[in-house]
């Protein structure tokens, strides 16, 4: 039971980085070529580890509770820039 839960809060947190980083990519130039590839490693790694914890078993979250995550993350993100 709590294995797989948190197995699953896991899991959804490296897909919404996983998110994130895409839209870093997105606002990089084109030219930057090895920032594009440092955050395309980073995307993968964290897509990995997603599914690594989905094989391990992780309960699937409701989608109130990752719309809550991707909520607390985005507001994280704000004060980290105001800081």
């Amino acid at each position: 039971g709590g294995d797989r839960v948190s197995l699953g809060f896991l899991a959804e947190t490296e897909r919404q980085v996983q998110a994130h980083l895409q839209g870093h990519l997105e606002r990089l130039p084109s030219q930057d070529v090895a920032s594009r590839a440092i955050v395309a490693q980073m995307q993968a790694d964290e897509a990995r580890h997603a599914s690594d914890a989905e094989r391990a078993g992780a309960l699937p979250l409701p989608g109130p509770i990752r719309a809550l995550m991707r909520g607390a993350a985005g507001v994280m993100t704000r004060v980290a820039h105001h800081l």
